[in-house]
């Protein structure tokens, strides 16, 4: 028997594994009844069960991984009628070889709704599904289940077959809403070595057993080892988009499977694990990394009235960031596999198209530069445990100074530049090249991993001028000026407003003042600082011969968003940044300060920092405050220590000052 007929027949007879779990029936009116759940106004829906199992099957068309998923839910609001709209992702690569593409089976949905005390059935039809292309690997079922009510019940259930068995999908037993029960199997023979993990923090019970399987083998019926794996869980809570946390899915509880090899007798061994070594040379195979990376420089010539000589790296990047971004416009996407010459002939791209231009014009103007490949932050963090490019899926640019220190720029970032990145790109990557420089890069690194979080130079210092007029508020300039990725947002904001008569109405209201003029000094475009000037008249409270005001003029911080009795997840902050303010109020004659608030300094040790100080300078009130975000996630473990650190920024940004007139 071939190798490839072998292993068929241990796959396929692994379908008729047999395994236990809790049983549903068929749904009764009993079933209709409100769930405790329903009095949780964050609850739109409750998962009565999410069950799954990978096996393996035999067909003509030869061995493939199946995983069976069954699911039903019971809507309890308007919003939770969302989940009668369903989509179902899988590998598709079109331009491959159609046999190595997966495939959604046996697709079935219904509703079930209580109509005069009698339970109705609607069941889906062909023409409430429908398939479209996600990207160049990638396809997307969708179906909508008819006749979803508040206080519906949806059943559905499919198979994804898979002719690469050597993924094993990831199982999410937490969802959004509360899950009552979760179970998911999954059965392996002896020859594929998987390294499992179990992640998240709510309880799980988990079970593996060995087992013999009978499979078909030389003529004759023989046994090899197998392992079972179950993992079991009830009553989850829900996991809803918790503030400041940029992937739910990398806490969620779950259970992943990587492997590490596959050992068939008489066979040699294959590693399947990766190094980053090996992710390298699959970009080079299977994404045409290094072939692009020699394409021409299609503006080389135009390059030539740049005043790039004699200029360091960081200003010469700075300058082709500034001239390619004037010439191609970025189409909104992010990919991973670079297609340059058809950005070209359409005058826009992905980002990773424009990033490869980039390159191109980085190597002619002598800057050393590579490719840095990463995962969106919405998609979590890269595995600590071992190298994956599946996990891998965009790309940015990494270049290195003359001392080697390493600076990232995206050419997705239309207001953009060297270390200003989108804060979906702050993520962790690799470089494409690794010997681009000897010197970590800045915010350090995880072994071969980069985490640009850790990038610097995000600050916003704002100074204010002002003085009491005859109602006694304040009158004065504000002068804001934001470098890094505070610029950056600032002018996306700006562009998004209508015109600046509307995006003036609503820094009024976020501001509590009334502005008379406001002027803008590199408000779009490249470029690492804008600055905002604005005249202002604030109403402060007064009270006989006293007023009262906030020195800061404007809070830096008024919101709470820490107000959960615990946390089980990180915070995760933008970026590192820096916000400074310093007013400057003269004491108006006839008047002296009551009392001045004491100086202070709070402190997150290690994470985050605050300072303020009020001192009466030559007849003036001079006030400096400084918010310091020195690491981007503050875990779990610190939330109670986050909590109180919180409540004293609030309290040191809402300190009032009591002039008393003489």
């Amino acid at each position: 028997m071939n190798k490839r007929l072998l292993i068929s027949c241990v796959l396929a007879a692994l379908c008729s594994f047999a395994f236990s779990q809790k049983k549903f029936s068929k749904i009764t009116e009993a079933d209709f009844a409100l769930p405790a759940e329903a009095s949780d106004s964050s609850v739109d829906a409750v998962y009565i069960y999410r069950i799954g199992d990978t096996h393996f099957e035999l067909n003509e068309s030869g061995t493939f991984m199946q995983t069976d998923t069954r699911v039903r839910i019971q809507i309890l609001t308007e919003k939770g009628k969302e989940y009668a709209n369903q989509a179902i992702t899988y590998y598709y690569n079109e331009k491959g070889s159609q046999a190595n593409n997966d495939r959604v089976l046996s697709l079935t949905a219904s509703s079930y709704n209580l109509v005069d005390g009698k339970v109705v059935k609607t069941n889906m039809s062909s023409k409430y599904q429908f398939v479209e292309k996600v990207n160049d690997y990638s396809r997307r079922t969708k179906f909508t289940i008819p006749e979803v009510k508040v206080g519906s019940i949806i059943e559905y259930k499919f198979t994804i077959q898979s002719p690469r068995y050597t993924v094993i999908p990831t199982w999410y037993l937490q969802e959004d809403d509360p899950v009552r029960y979760s179970f998911y199997s999954a059965t392996i023979p002896e020859w594929f070595k998987y390294q499992v993990e179990q992640r998240g923090f709510a309880p799980m019970k988990y079970e593996k057993t060995r087992t013999t399987i009978q499979v078909p083998m030389r003529g004759d019926i023989g046994k090899i080892d197998a392992t079972r794996y179950v993992f079991e869980a009830e009553n989850l809570t829900s996991f809803k988009n918790a503030n400041f946390l940029y992937s739910k899915k990398d806490y969620m509880q779950r259970v992943e499977f990587e492997l590490s090899g596959i050992e068939i007798p008489g066979e040699v061994y294959k590693n399947y694990t990766l190094s980053w070594a090996d992710v390298r040379k699959s970009l080079d195979e299977d994404y045409n990394y290094a072939s692009t990376l020699k394409m021409k420089n299609p503006y080389a010539d135009e390059m030539a009235s740049l005043p790039l000589e004699g200029k360091p790296a960081a200003v010469k990047a700075s300058l082709l960031f500034a001239f390619l971004k004037n010439k191609l416009k970025w189409d909104e996407s992010y990919k991973f596999t670079p297609k340059p010459s058809k950005a070209l002939k359409d005058g826009k791209g992905s980002n990773v198209d424009l990033n490869f231009i980039y390159l191109s014009m980085l190597r002619d103007a002598g800057v050393k530069a590579t490719p840095f490949v990463l995962r969106l932050r919405s998609q979590g963090r890269l595995p600590l445990t071992h190298a994956s490019i599946d996990k891998l899926t965009t790309c940015a640019v990494a270049i290195a100074d003359e001392n080697g220190s390493l600076l990232f720029a995206d050419c997705s970032a239309n207001n953009g530049d060297i270390n200003i990145l989108p804060v979906k790109l702050l993520n962790d990557g690799i470089l494409y090249d690794p010997n681009i420089t000897e010197t970590s890069a800045t915010g350090g690194t995880r072994g071969e991993i980069y985490d640009l979080t850790g990038i610097m130079g995000n600050a916003t210092n704002t100074r204010i001028n002002a003085s009491f007029n005859e109602e006694g508020d304040l009158v004065g300039q504000r002068i804001v000026t934001r470098t890094g990725l505070s610029s950056m947002q600032y002018k996306d904001g700006y562009a998004e407003k209508e015109d600046s008569i509307s995006f003036i109405e609503t820094k009024e209201k976020n501001l509590k003042c009334k502005i008379s003029s406001f002027r803008l000094r590199n408000g779009e475009g490249v470029g690492r600082a804008c600055e905002e000037r604005i005249r202002f008249t604030k109403e402060n409270m007064k009270d006989g011969d006293r007023i009262y005001f906030n020195p800061l003029v404007f809070a830096d911080e008024t919101t709470n968003y820490f107000t959960d009795a615990e946390r089980l997840v990180p915070v995760e902050f933008p970026a590192l940044e820096t916000t400074s303010i310093t007013s400057v109020i003269p004491i108006p004659e006839g008047y002296a300060v009551e009392e001045l608030p004491k100086a202070e300094t709070i402190m997150l040790p290690g994470y985050l920092g605050a300072t303020i100080s009020c001192e009466v300078q030559e007849n003036s009130l001079v006030t400096k405050y400084q918010f310091e975000v020195g690491k981007a996630l503050v875990p779990a473990t610190e939330y109670a220590k986050l909590q109180e650190f919180w409540k004293d920024v609030l309290r040191i940004n809402s300190l009032m000052v009591c002039l008393k007139k003489q």
